[in-house]
Parts: structure tokens; C-alpha cells; sequence
């Protein structure tokens, strides 16, 4: 894994899950290796494209007219780190509307909210290859099946917000990988002794 490179899309990209697939940042922008993008689309996951199992399972689709996508892909990486790298970004995401001063803002696991109100998606899986992370905060919630959340609504402009979260989470990674590679390991005999 590596510090991973970024880029906005300037595009318009309507997200229905087929995006969640290896080498889709590759094949939309030529960056290869580790990355993450943002885009802005409208949503609508249903049927097989709906990778959350508990959702799946209760027959649940993700819509919005608009949202503010993310695409994360880290190759050589697992499941669970998928899912740490997940909430590191959303993370990243409530760090900065934080600093935009957003009142009411929540962080529950993997989701956002403004009081009551669910302002993102987000999903973490596998390919055969890579880690792969989804999140989107509603930027127009028409359609949404539940109570939500959108960017206009807290004042936040998607683009300059999308930069910023870019950002701190390539950041954030990077930072991540340079600790590990900067600490000695601990043998047998680097060990206190036993009582």
C-alpha cells in the first residue's frame, strides 16, 4: 500500500455500484496504483449492486438525485483493512465539515448526520485485487428512502469541499504508512522481562 493519489472529476458520474470494481479510478483517469476520487452524480444502488449483506438482505436501494461520490481503491489490501480505510475517510469527511463549522454534525461508525438526519452512504469491500470504499453525501436528497441530510442545507459547496477531504485523507494514509515504516520492530529479546 501507499500514499494514495487524488483527483476531482470534473465530469458528472451517475453512481450505481458498477463503479465498486478494480481499476474503475484507472480507467477514468489513468492514475495508477493507489487512489481516490470524487465526483458529483446521482445514486441508485438496488438488486445485486448492493454489497452491504444486511441491506441486501432487507431489500434496500441508496438513492438521491445528487450526490457527492467518492471512490477510494488500495491494492494489496483487505477486508479489514477496507474497513478501517473506510472509517478513516469518513473520518476525513467530518473533519472537515467540522472545520466548516457545521452544527449538529455526528459521526456514528461509518455514517454522518446532521442531528437526525443521515447526510452519507458508505460501503467497504474486496476485489480479488484491492480494497474498495464508497462514499457519497447527499447533495440533493430527493428520492431518499429516509431522512436526510444535504450539502446546500449545512452551506457547504461539494467542489471545494471534495478538494479538502481529497486531500486529508491522502494525507491521512501517507502520514499512516510513514509511521509504520519508521519504527524499529520489537524481537523476543527487546522484550521487558517477566515478573
Amino acid at each position: 500500500m501507499r500514499k494514495p493519489s487524488f483527483m476531482l472529476l470534473k465530469e458528472r458520474i451517475n453512481y450505481d455500484g458498477s463503479q465498486l470494481r478494480p481499476h474503475w479510478v484507472y480507467y477514468q483517469t489513468g492514475i495508477v496504483g493507489d487512489a481516490v476520487v470524487a465526483f458529483v452524480g446521482a445514486c441508485r444502488v438496488e438488486g445485486a449492486s448492493v454489497v452491504d449483506v444486511t441491506d441486501a438482505r432487507a431489500g434496500r436501494v441508496v438513492v438521491a438525485k445528487d450526490m457527492l461520490h467518492f471512490i477510494a481503491e488500495h491494492f494489496g489490501a483487505g477486508l479489514l483493512e477496507a474497513s478501517l480505510l473506510q472509517r478513516l475517510l469518513v473520518f476525513c469527511c467530518f473533519e472537515a465539515l467540522s472545520a466548516r463549522g457545521v452544527a449538529g454534525l455526528i459521526r456514528r461508525g461509518d455514517d454522518l448526520f446532521v442531528g437526525a438526519a443521515k447526510l452519507s452512504v458508505s460501503v467497504a469491500t474486496v476485489s480479488p485485487v484491492s480494497a474498495l470504499i464508497h462514499l457519497g453525501l447527499n447533495i440533493d436528497k430527493t428520492g431518499c428512502p429516509v431522512n436526510a441530510a444535504t450539502l446546500p442545507e449545512i452551506g457547504v459547496t461539494p467542489d471545494e469541499l471534495a478538494q479538502d477531504i481529497l486531500r486529508r485523507y491522502a494525507d491521512e494514509v501517507g502520514d499512516v504508512i510513514d509511521s509504520a515504516v519508521t519504527v524499529s520492530p520489537v524481537t523476543p529479546h527487546d522484550a521487558p522481562p517477566t515478573p
